[in-house]
């Protein structure tokens, strides 16, 4: 097998993280059915760089035979049809053939997650301007209330329930 490289196919069945062989580093190590149901072997996962992705169990995989005790596996397929143009990307999290969660850089510049049917918001510019707007209607009311020999109580307004702490935006 020297010098020869053997590519292959195979499904993932599961995986840890540990590492491999006389590897330093953890790494994962898919098991992958090679050829029957009964030839389960270790791959590590090879993602790109500022990957950090596991495929979903019955993901196929290509593996590359480095040497006779090294199997790395270089690409998947999922089963997910694909949806992006050409320029885009789309990221997200499966369970089997579902999307759970996605986000889609489109190259018009717009980041889509989990859909498009609203739009983020610049919470705190948002805060800060009906609070200004609140300051100044209670002024105008109190004194138009004033004027006509009443009090007007003041109104406040909280917003602080439609920030999404999870989601951070410059």
């Amino acid at each position: 097998m020297e010098g020869k490289k053997i590519i292959t196919t195979g499904t993932v069945t599961g995986y840890e993280i540990g590492l491999n062989k006389s590897g330093t580093k953890n790494v994962v190590l898919l098991q992958v059915r090679i050829t029957d149901k009964d030839d389960i072997q270790t791959v590590e996962l090879r993602n790109n760089p500022g990957v950090d992705s596991i495929p979903a169990l019955g993901s196929r995989v290509v593996i590359l035979q480095i040497t006779p005790s090294w199997k790395i596996a270089v690409a998947t397929s999922d089963n997910i049809t694909p949806d992006s143009s050409d320029g885009e990307m789309r990221l997200y999290s499966q369970d089997a053939d579902v999307i759970m969660a996605f986000m889609k850089l489109l190259k018009s510049g717009i980041i889509e997650i989990n859909g498009n049917g609203d739009f983020a918001v610049r919470f705190n510019a948002l805060d800060t301007a009906l609070q200004a707007f609140i300051t100044d209607l209670n002024t105008k009311l109190t004194t138009a209330f004033t004027g006509v020999g009443g009090a007007w109580p003041g109104t406040s307004l909280d917003i602080s329930g439609a920030k999404v702490d999870e989601v951070k935006i410059i």
